[in-house]
């Protein structure tokens, strides 16, 4: 979901201003909204939204919340929306769909419908196995420590 606002829109890293939407997956039991998380791509020049639930949104660290989110293109990537959308906690990257399902080292979670952007946990799928760095730490762990001075 790519949507240019204009400069009184949402301000990455300022929840309070963030927008909130309908959740299209309310059949299926989720809570009823989503938060829209601005995410400014600046290299390629646009704003992207990441689509998150209410519930889980609220869920994340504090110092998560408040960072403002990136999209760091996957390492041999061919198109811009492979991507994966990370913010800056503990003086390193976080990966936020790992902070979303908790997932522990060993584990990779993985979008079922492909948008790396959707959040929603009805999209997010927790696995096991695989190889890669990704699934050598536990970002959650990473967050919680405490900052270093």
């Amino acid at each position: 979901m790519t949507i240019t606002i204009p400069g009184d829109g949402p301000t990455p890293g300022r929840p309070e201003t963030y927008r909130k939407a309908p959740n299209d997956h309310r059949a299926w039991g989720v809570s009823s909204e989503i938060v829209l998380v601005p995410i400014n791509d600046r290299k390629r020049g646009r704003m992207l939204f990441a689509k998150i639930e209410q519930r889980s949104f609220d869920r994340l660290p504090e110092r998560v919340k408040t960072a403002c989110w990136v999209v760091v293109r996957d390492g041999t990537a061919t198109d811009d929306m492979q991507v994966s959308v990370r913010a800056m906690a503990a003086g390193s990257l976080v990966t936020i769909p790992r902070l979303v399902m908790n997932a522990k080292a060993g584990e990779y979670v993985r979008n079922i419908n492909g948008n790396r952007l959707d959040l929603r946990t009805t999209n997010l799928r927790l696995k096991t196995g695989g190889t890669g760095k990704h699934t050598k730490r536990h970002d959650l762990a990473l967050v919680e420590k405490e900052p270093t001075k």
